[in-house]
This record gives structure tokens, C-alpha cells and sequence, in this order.
């Protein structure tokens, strides 16, 4: 396995984990405790949280702000999740008191300047018409959390 594909898998297994051990990359992966703490470093260095237990029974630990595995998408899954977002800007408000706009922005940032100009001219020629939503929905944040943490409101 490539160390860029093994580092990819890596962040999706430890993503779903509060702690674990050198034993546990050796085993999952195949490999040697020198490449298990070459590979920590080296998905700390790509922003992973990972903060290590020190001591006789020691571990590392990944903060509960985790970072999302990247995703790949096809070029016409971007252009529909992009003008999905589009449509948000018709709402006085969003789920997690988030921008549309610093949304946009953080999503352009992930693509080349081809695409980029493609979605900025495609985005001049056609213009959403949505009805503005006035509504202000201070509890949308807290019923969201609530279910995903499957609580009664």
C-alpha cells in the first residue's frame, strides 16, 4: 500500500476512535512501529488532532474537533454541490449560524482556477430566483444536535 493511500485510510480509521495505540496501526496496517510513528507525524502535520498519553500504559488521543476525510468528487458532483449552496443564500439564516458566503468562499478554495472561472461564468449567466426566507430559527442549531445525538426535544 502507497504511504499516501495508507495515510488517507489511516485518517478514516482514526476519525471514528477517541484513543489508540502503535499496536494498533501495526496490526491494521502491516507495519513497523518506526513507520507507525513516521505516519502519526506525519498526519499531525496535515492538521489531524492527535496528541499523544505519555507513561507506562501510554496512547495517543484524537480531539473531538475532528477533521473530515477528504472527499473526491466528480466534476458534475462539484458543479451540483456548488449550486446547491447557491440556493442558501435565499435563507436569513443556516443551520450552525454558518456564511453562505465564507462557505462559498472555503469551497472555491478547493478548486483549480479552471473550474473556479467555469463555476463563476456559469454562475453569471444563470441567476436563482428563491423567495427570501425572513424566518429566524434560533432552536434549528439545537433540534439538529439534539437528533443527531438522538435526544427527545
Amino acid at each position: 500500500m502507497r504511504k499516501s493511500t495508507r495515510l488517507n485510510d489511516m485518517m478514516i480509521f482514526l476519525n471514528d476512535k477517541n484513543h489508540f495505540n502503535l499496536r494498533d496501526l501495526m496490526q491494521e496496517y502491516g507495519i513497523s512501529k518506526s513507520t507507525a510513528i513516521r505516519d502519526i507525524r506525519a498526519l499531525e502535520e496535515m492538521g489531524m488532532p492527535i496528541y499523544s498519553e505519555p507513561g507506562r500504559n501510554g496512547r495517543y488521543g484524537v480531539l473531538k474537533n475532528k477533521l473530515l476525510s477528504p472527499i473526491i468528487f466528480t466534476i458534475d458532483e462539484m458543479y451540483a454541490l456548488y449550486f446547491a449552496m447557491l440556493t442558501l443564500n435565499a435563507y436569513a439564516e443556516t443551520p450552525f449560524h454558518l456564511s453562505t458566503l465564507k462557505l462559498k468562499q472555503k469551497f472555491e478554495m478547493c478548486l483549480s482556477n479552471e473550474l473556479r472561472n467555469n463555476i463563476h461564468k456559469m454562475e453569471d449567466i444563470l441567476r436563482f430566483e428563491a423567495t427570501k426566507h425572513h424566518n429566524s430559527s434560533p432552536l434549528l442549531n439545537n433540534i439538529l444536535q439534539w437528533a443527531i445525538a438522538d435526544k427527545v426535544c
